[in-house]
């Protein structure tokens, strides 16, 4: 065999098994679509349903939403079969692929069957024993491969000393990630009407080894009657890959400027569902105001501080269009004096879904927020815009159409 021949059947072997089930085909936003376990790990096993199946049934429906409705999104799979595929290489088809954002679907258990909800993660240190326990069960699915050893550095998913490799965490694409997040869980409680667990955040090995925004869903409680039975019907699968298409939407408009296709949404008008657990408690403001405080509830819009009367926020009442370049968030209020909010003028924030957004600029044209946006990207590289219409927060999408009439 001459050399030629050679050299197009070296290439013929790496392209036709790379660990892709996408094609490079010059479209500009990338999404990993990760089905949790598979194969010989059927992940938690509820009162109906494996997980791994209920993960990969989603996950799929999901994948293909996008890639009907966002014609330069390309979708890439982890597994689109009932495979098991490593933790590590999960990671690598993400990484390899230089996606822009990565969405992993998991489902949980608990041996106390009154253990229930919907939550979303992201990566960073749990801040309680509960969600370490939830991140540990998922790590542990490293144990079911071969020499994971040697693939994860020596890290043991059981070893509570191990889970401190995740302190070393870069919060580079936390803003981005809670944002994807908080859009997901407002979704799927919506839809649902499980309980709302909440985002949070935990050192899960996958999204912690991903270099771009991620999260991992964890759509309800497969020990749980009530979440089962919810997961075990098609058309209520069909309203969740509904939800989170529409997050995704939503959140991929903000930084490719395209305008998605939105997809209705059924189930969302019953009561707000109960909670039965706490969000990450959020730290009451020092002093007055040095920074504009506001608070998202219903998606009101108020100022807020701790000596004077409740006021409406500068996005005001009349129905006006505004937007603003959100550039850091988290499940703690920031003293007013911090240092990450010194670097930039106009600050003000709102708190959602337990979380504190930080936002600069207060724009009345999407180009005028761009331009700020441009310029914040230097310090803060997943800064994004965020829109409102008067006191409720709408999709810049949304805003920009609104504009146009």
């Amino acid at each position: 065999m001459n050399l030629k021949k050679q050299f197009l059947l070296c290439l013929m072997i790496i392209f036709g098994f790379a660990p892709l089930w996408g094609q490079s085909n010059g479209k500009t936003f990338k999404v990993v679509i990760d089905a949790g376990h598979g194969g010989n790990d059927p992940g938690c096993l509820g009162l109906t349903l494996k997980e791994k199946d209920v993960n990969l049934d989603v996950a799929l429906r999901v994948g293909k939403l996008i890639s009907e409705n966002c014609s330069d999104v390309q979708v890439i799979y982890t597994r689109k079969t009932d495979v098991f595929i490593e933790l590590y290489r999960r990671a690598q088809i993400a990484n390899s692929n230089h996606a822009d954002l990565f969405i992993s679907f998991h489902c949980n258990a608990s041996d106390n069957h009154s253990g229930n909800g919907v939550e979303t993660y992201v990566m960073g240190l749990a801040k309680s024993e509960a969600n370490q326990a939830v991140a540990r069960k998922e790590n542990a699915a490293m144990l079911m491969e071969k020499n994971y050893q040697n693939n994860y550095d020596g890290f043991n998913p059981n070893s509570p000393e191990s889970n401190v490799i995740f302190s070393l965490y870069s919060s580079a694409y936390l803003n981005n990630s809670i944002s994807m997040a908080s859009k997901v869980q407002k979704n799927l409680v919506s839809i649902s009407h499980l309980t709302d667990r909440g985002v949070k955040q935990a050192g899960y090995w996958v999204l912690y080894k991903v270099a771009m925004p991620s999260i991992l869903i964890e759509m309800g409680f497969l020990t749980n009657a009530t979440d089962d039975a919810f997961l075990s019907k098609k058309s209520n699968l069909d309203k969740y890959a509904a939800g989170i298409y529409n997050a995704f939407a939503d959140y991929a408009s903000g930084i490719t400027g395209s305008s998605y296709k939105r997809l209705p949404m059924n189930g969302t008008s019953t009561p707000e569902p109960k909670k039965n657990e706490k969000l990450e408690k959020v730290q009451e403001p020092e002093q007055s105001v040095a920074v504009k405080e506001e608070t998202a509830q219903k998606h009101e819009v108020v100022e807020v501080t701790k000596d004077i009367p409740v006021q409406k926020a500068e996005t005001g009442d009349d129905g006006a269009i505004r937007f603003k370049v959100q550039f850091f968030a988290s499940p703690d209020k920031l003293s007013n004096n911090d240092k990450r909010l010194q670097a930039l003028s106009n600050v003000s924030c709102y708190q959602e879904n337990g979380l504190w957004k930080y936002t600069t600029g207060n724009e009345g044209s999407y180009e005028a927020a761009a331009d700020i946006l441009k310029e914040v990207k230097k310090t803060y590289g997943d800064a994004f815009m965020v829109a409102f219409q008067g006191n409720k927060k709408i999709s810049v999408n949304e805003a920009r159409q609104l504009l146009k009439k």
